[in-house]
């Protein structure tokens, strides 16, 4: 048999049933190798959450003809397969508590840097909130932004349409596999996605759109943005559980106001309520995330191969907190939130507006130190 790459233990690990994706990123980060995985004693799985029928599954693991063939539907349909270790995994995916082990994507697998919202809402969305969404799309390529969404029927669609007709970056996060369109409707659409923007999933090509599958691409959803938008959801919306889920990783959440009475208005008058951010046009987010306003931000990487000079950022007060936290040390996440006492939701939310900004460098053992161009002298 060929030698085995680490791409390879990773697709396996999503064949393993039980294991899940929150069991596989702490074995990932406790062993420090994929292939650890799937050499250590089964004891050892089972410290580190794994349930007992998962980890016997992943030290008795075989099947590598289906590894194969995931593979090989992947390429044959112009995908990619980026895995946890990758450096093209996206910083915002990682900091969630379930991250995929692996992402299968189509297109421009780039806009995975980029500062992004998501624009979520209701598949049968008024006339009103389509045009909306669409519009809102629109302003967010203006400011450079990547529009995050499903790519469903209504609001989802509206926001990827508006975003590419501004020649904007679009990414769908699909709850199927990259071969299997839904819906079928959003065929055009998804063809334009994959070929000026970014097709995304977790789930491997064959993939049918199982009821399950969508709540838990939710997740993704959320996890790809800085920020989420919810135009129009019902009071039973999927909706609201991406706007849920958004809240537990330190997202911000925007909710757009509807009249009183229509059946689209009920779900984002009640997350208004509940303390979301109230949304009439782009620019409340960018009161809300200062730090996203035009999406200037220079990455150190490319201030440096353009000859740009770096300029330093006005920080939030939390920001400037964690930059001069840190200092001149190299801390592991732990001991980080630790020292500045936060909760986790602030914790994350404001180290990944500063790894986004290029500001921060992330390194081995999940630790994190200053770049040291914004280092004060």
């Amino acid at each position: 048999m060929a030698r085995i790459k680490p791409l390879d233990y990773w697709l396996a690990l999503t064949l393993t049933p039980g294991i899940g994706a929150l069991g596989i990123a702490r074995s990932f980060q406790g062993l420090g190798s994929v292939a650890a995985i799937f050499k250590v004693p089964v004891a050892t799985l089972l410290a580190f959450g794994v349930k007992r029928k998962a980890a016997v599954a992943v030290s008795e693991f075989a099947d590598w003809s289906k590894v194969d063939e995931i593979k090989a539907k992947t390429y044959a349909v112009g995908g990619e397969i980026i895995s946890f270790d990758d450096v093209r995994y996206p910083a915002s995916l990682k900091q969630i508590p379930d991250p995929p082990p692996v992402l299968f994507v189509q297109g421009d697998a780039d806009l995975l840097k980029p500062a992004a919202i998501a624009v979520v809402g209701a598949r049968r969305a008024s006339e009103l909130g389509r045009r909306f969404a669409f519009e809102l799309g629109a302003r967010l390529a203006d400011k450079g932004l990547c529009v995050v969404s499903g790519m469903a029927l209504g609001v989802d669609g509206a926001a990827h349409e508006g975003c590419l007709r501004e020649g904007g970056l679009t990414i769908a996060v699909l709850g199927t596999g990259l071969d299997v369109v839904y819906p079928a409707a959003h065929r055009h659409l998804s063809e334009k996605i994959a070929e000026n923007g970014l097709l995304l999933t977790e789930l491997p090509p064959g993939s049918g759109p199982d009821r399950g599958n969508f709540p838990r691409r939710n997740r993704i959803v959320s996890g790809l943005a800085q920020g989420v938008v919810v135009v129009e959801a019902g009071e039973k919306s999927g909706s609201l559980i991406t706007a849920r889920l958004a809240l537990e990783q330190g997202r911000e959440v925007f909710a757009v106001p509807g009249p009183p009475g229509m059946p689209g208005s009920k779900g984002v008058n009640r997350l208004l309520k509940d303390g979301a951010q109230l949304l009439e046009s782009v620019d409340d987010i960018f009161l809300a995330l200062p730090w996203l306003a035009g999406g200037e931000s220079v990455s150190v990487a490319s201030a440096k191969s353009s000859n740009v000079s770096l300029k330093r950022p006005v920080l939030t007060p939390e920001q400037a907190q964690l930059i001069a936290a840190l200092g001149l040390d190299d801390l592991n996440f732990d001991d980080l939130l630790e020292k500045l006492g936060w909760d986790s939701g602030l914790f994350s939310r404001v180290l990944l507006e500063l790894e986004l900004n290029g500001m921060l460098i992330k390194s081995a053992g999940n630790s994190f130190r200053v770049v040291p161009d914004y280092i004060e002298d």
